[in-house]
């Protein structure tokens, strides 16, 4: 018993005093943690940075963020240290307490796009110091961050989205920090296209360059090394278009199909093309509620839109060709009201020729041929222009109905033709 409590007495003794004998002996009397240190060329500070993605845990349209776990390590030179040929072996790092960090300088680099950094922690922060030769500080750690990052709808849910992520120094310029990539640089780990389902997952590019605060001469404020990553987030829309695409197309051919049927039946061909637009504007609808909100129209609001037109269209063909079917029974049935009232021309009976003083010659003539209507009188244009009426609108109604067999799918076709080309581009 008394030998454990001796080997935790020189854990402890090793934890809390030998390290800060260790960093007593790294650094000199005078240090001062807020001065950055200097170069012995004279130049900038040169800090290393690298990112390795561990995971994407969330991509949120309605807010445009995204949430990522990742290593960040930060590397940079530090030759006010005093060296310490005893403290490790050349090649080597040197580990050291995180109450190190505390007594050092350090970059202060901040994420531009991040509106929220998580540290992760267990019994202590998961974060740490390394020292290796040439006075070259190594700081690692491993952060949850949410990212802004604005999104574009238009080609939903076709669309690809670009995120940056942008680390400089808060207070100096590129005069007295310049940013450099590690030989790690920017990675991800191949489980991160597992993570999002939805998603293709690329590192487009990763650059370092100045980021002007000004686009005046007069800019009171210098220029800042800034390293930049694009992250590409590629949707798969192989749900979409077998959830979406698929229904509805099926849906406007479902409506073609009222075509083929006979015009007589009024109830039939009317309810399966209602049936067909009800069911278009519901599925809108439904899209609707689980696509971006944006104030323009995006892909999916185009098809579905397309297909709801495409639907009314069918609904309206009808429509014309009832019209055209009224008129032709009222042609018809002007033509045997004008027939059955037109007055019948009869011979005069002999008692009203003998009133009007006719001789009896004439009674025994027998009687006079009847008249019939010229050419010009109302009763017998009617007659024979309600046969031609009759007939051009025979003719009108088959025209109609071969435009909504042929006409309407070929029209969809060709806005197929133009929309996948143009929103899969």
């Amino acid at each position: 018993m008394m030998k454990k409590v001796v080997i935790l007495t020189s854990f402890i003794c090793f934890i809390e005093v030998c390290g800060e004998i260790n960093i007593a002996k790294l650094l000199p009397p005078d240090y001062d943690v807020s001065e950055a240190p200097f170069p012995k060329d004279g130049g900038p500070i040169a800090v290393g940075i690298g990112w390795n993605i561990k995971g994407i845990l969330e991509v949120n349209f309605r807010e445009m963020t995204i949430l990522a776990s990742m290593y960040l390590r930060v590397r940079w030179e530090e030759p006010r240290l005093i060296p310490n040929a005893e403290a490790y072996e050349v090649g080597q790092s040197l580990p050291l307490h995180s109450s190190f960090l505390k007594k050092v300088w350090l970059p202060d680099l901040y994420i531009h796009e991040a509106t929220e950094i998580t540290t992760f922690s267990m019994i202590q922060d998961l974060q740490g110091a390394y020292i290796q030769e040439n006075y070259t500080i190594v700081f690692s750690a491993l952060l949850q961050t949410r990212l802004a990052c604005p999104m574009y709808f238009y080609k939903y849910p076709f669309d690809a989205q670009t995120c940056t992520l942008s680390v400089s120094s808060y207070m100096l310029g590129e005069n007295k920090l310049q940013l450099e990539w590690m030989k790690i640089g920017v990675t991800a780990d191949k489980e991160v296209n597992y993570q999002v389902p939805n998603y293709n997952f690329h590192i487009v590019s990763s650059v370092i360059t100045s980021k002007h605060w000004c686009e005046t001469e007069k800019c009171e404020f210098r220029p800042s090394s800034i390293a930049r990553v694009h992250l590409r987030f590629e949707r798969r829309y192989a749900g979409h278009v077998l959830a979406v695409y698929l229904p509805s197309a099926i849906t406007v051919s479902l409506a073609y199909i009222s075509f083929y049927w006979p015009p007589e039946v009024v109830p039939g061909r009317t309810v399966l093309v209602i049936t067909s637009l009800l069911t278009m504007i519901s599925m809108y609808g439904n899209v609707l509620e689980r696509s971006p909100e944006t104030s323009y129209m995006k892909a999916v609001d185009v098809w579905l839109v397309l297909c709801i037109l495409h639907i009314a269209l069918a609904l309206f063909q009808y429509a014309v060709i009832l019209t055209i079917r009224r008129r032709q029974k009222e042609t018809n049935v002007g033509n045997v009201f004008i027939k059955s009232k037109s007055p019948k021309i009869r011979p005069l009976a002999p008692f009203m020729r003998s009133a009007s003083g006719g001789s009896a010659s004439d009674n025994q003539q027998g009687p006079s041929p009847p008249l019939t209507p010229k050419a010009n009188q109302p009763s017998s244009a009617y007659r024979t222009g309600g046969s031609s009426v009759t007939l051009r609108l025979v003719f009108h109604e088959h025209y109609v109905e071969r435009a909504g067999q042929l006409g309407l799918p070929i029209l969809f076709l060709f806005c197929c033709l133009v929309y996948w080309p143009c929103y899969l581009s």
